[in-house]
């Protein structure tokens, strides 16, 4: 019988669809390479008709051809009657209105956000589900709750805790090995129930908290999370309502879609329309925002997998949920979710006690108005020969401090109305019964005129000003060098309250010659810190329209932003406009201040002459 030869060049065996993974399916059908793997990676790897259905409603989402890698975090989560009783707690507490823990599904940080290639998702995922040997998982987990003023939580027990960040220890080495740059999650692990809420519902809070089964079992599992990298600092709201686009610009909404909404713009519309982002579609545009209702950012995430580690447990653990914590140890550059470590040796605060002290604040304002800006060239107009200076006019100063003239030239005076805004945002203070323990100026007259005014209508003249070199603004601004500013001698004899005992923490002798945008930033940046640990209680500081980004941004655990976007900023900030933060277990939070802004018009001059 005759025996086939060997052939030279066999024909390629055709790839049957049915062994296709669904990257190759989605080339198949013409979609770009890079399209797929976002599409794909954006739905979870769940299907090939999700991702195609996917492409086609993001076919004008500007960000499709991007190569911005999606943000990742890692998250244990409660399941079972226990996380029942959370959403249970999650829903009763927002009618007391919105707090921090509100944005996200109950869980515990065991990795914090990190970005990751599109191509890598999958992997990611299947590194996860290897992660774990189930016989060295807990039956249980033990929690513990903690009651502050400002927090609410659920600490875990450090023995479970070390066993929970060996897992975290464990996945980041297997993302290290996929070329991914992550670190774990080092700080305490907790639970947050509620933080950043108003003093006013800290009893009702912390009753319905002590009213959580702390007895009922509890359940957990690993959850790979990813988020599109536009939803930073982004709100999300639900769609209620269809809205079918009139304009142009206009949105389409569909219920069943998520909106991002730039944090804060809920509260600036005139007119209840706002711009944002479709969840849905990518494409952003305005909408009516009563035809949504604000909700959990984790609402809007992807799923990509989630492991059991604890199931199977007694339904009834003889041991309840201690009802009270050691306070933990806080660094005051901590951000969301990540508190520090237990103190050792101070003794527990009782959940029953009611709280003892109030949170930390940092209250930072602009200067008032300006002269130079209301009057432009003032000085020749001002000023006689024998330089006697002359008021021209009602808003300009009615008397100035003895000074060389042209020093004035780089650091005028504020305006009479100048004066009188901040005396307005001093008795607001007062008002709504603000306290300042220590008061931080820029050298620049106007923002020391403008803090001294602000503590008489505060009823704080006590408090010494501090002349902080370091709060000037961006020096990019002063191409011919800082100007001259007037002494703490000659601001005593001209009647400010200074603190002649202060010592700069950044001297003027060493202020940089030039800087760009981010040594800017930095410098804002470690400046606070030191003011944080060198200072106690409730700060106040007067410097620019610039600081008040500069000094928080990064404190807050914010990036820092590109040159463009100081300036832009910076033409956004208002005469006498003020941010405020406040210390709590998860780090320094932006929160609205405790009094209305101030506004004005602005007004030309009169001349009666125009009558005759």
């Amino acid at each position: 019988m005759a025996t086939l030869p060997p052939r030279k060049n066999p024909t390629p065996t055709k790839i049957s669809k049915e062994h296709l993974t669904p990257l190759q399916i989605l080339l198949q059908l013409g979609f770009p390479k890079q399209r797929a793997e976002k599409a794909l990676t954006a739905t979870g790897h769940r299907s090939v008709q999700l991702a195609s259905d996917w492409l086609l409603a993001h076919v004008r989402d500007p960000t499709l051809n991007s190569d911005e890698p999606r943000e990742y975090v890692l998250y244990a989560c409660p399941t079972g009657q226990f996380a029942e009783s959370l959403v249970k707690f999650w829903k009763e507490s927002k009618e007391l209105g919105w707090n921090g823990a509100h944005n996200y599904m109950p869980h515990i940080t065991l990795i914090s956000f990190f970005k990751a290639p599109d191509e890598s998702a999958e992997k990611m995922s299947n590194a996860l589900e290897n992660l774990i040997n189930r016989n060295e998982c807990p039956e249980y987990i033990n929690l513990e709750t903690y009651i502050s003023p400002n927090f609410m939580g659920l600490f875990v027990e450090d023995k479970h805790a070390e066993w929970l960040k060996s897992l975290a220890v464990q996945y980041c080495k297997k993302l290290i090995n996929l070329g991914i740059n992550v670190e774990p999650h080092t700080k305490s692990l907790h639970l947050s129930l509620a933080y950043q809420f108003s003093s006013s519902h800290f009893q009702h809070l912390r009753s319905m908290v002590e009213k959580l089964e702390s007895s009922t079992a509890i359940n957990w599992e690993l959850r790979l999370y990813s988020r599109d990298s536009r939803l930073k600092n982004m709100h999300v709201h639900g769609v209620l309502h269809t809205h079918v686009p009139r304009q142009h610009d206009e949105l389409e909404l569909r219920p069943g879609d998520y909106i991002y909404l730039p944090e804060g713009a809920s509260n600036s519309s005139l007119d209840g329309w706002v711009e944002g982002i479709s969840w849905l579609t990518g494409t952003t545009g305005y909408l009516p925002l009563n035809y949504t209702k604000r909700s959990a950012e984790s609402d809007s995430w992807t799923l990509h997998t989630s492991i059991s580690i604890t199931e199977n447990i007694i339904e009834n653990i003889e041991h309840e949920i201690p009802k009270s914590r050691r306070p933990p140890i806080l660094s005051s550059t901590e951000s969301l979710d990540t508190p520090d470590g237990i103190a050792p040796e101070t003794e527990a605060m009782e959940a029953s006690e009611p709280p003892s002290t109030a949170a930390r604040q940092i209250f930072i304002c602009r200067h008032g108005e300006r002269v130079d800006f209301t009057f432009g060239a003032w000085i020749p107009y001002c000023f006689e020969s024998n330089g006697c200076y002359i008021r021209r006019d009602l808003n300009m100063p009615k008397e100035i401090p003895q000074r060389n003239i042209q020093d004035f030239q780089n650091d005028c005076p504020l305006t009479t109305l100048g004066e009188l805004q901040a005396s307005l945002v001093g008795e607001a203070m007062k008002g709504a019964n603000v306290k300042i323990d220590v008061a931080f100026s820029s050298p620049s007259l106007r923002c020391i005129q403008t803090l001294s005014k602000i503590l008489k209508g505060l009823g704080c003249l006590n408090v010494p000003i501090k002349i902080e070199p370091g709060l000037i603004e961006w020096l990019a601004w002063y191409p011919n060098g800082t100007p001259t500013w007037m002494t703490c001698d000659e601001l005593l004899k001209a009647g400010f309250n200074i603190d002649m005992n202060y010592s700069p923490i950044i001297k003027i002798e060493n202020l940089p010659t030039k800087e760009n945008a981010a040594q800017y930033y930095e410098r804002s940046y470690s400046l606070m810190k030191d003011i944080i640990g060198n200072s106690e209680g409730n700060i106040l500081i007067v410097a620019h329209a610039a600081s008040l980004a500069a000094c928080t941004k990064q404190l807050t655990g914010g990036k820092i932003p590109p040159a463009a976007e100081v300036t832009r900023l910076v033409q956004r900030v208002p005469y006498l406009a003020c941010l405020t933060a406040r210390e709590s277990v998860d780090g320094w939070q932006l929160q609205p201040p405790p009094f209305p802004p101030v506004t004005h018009t602005s007004n030309s001059r009169f001349d009666w002459k125009i009558l005759m």
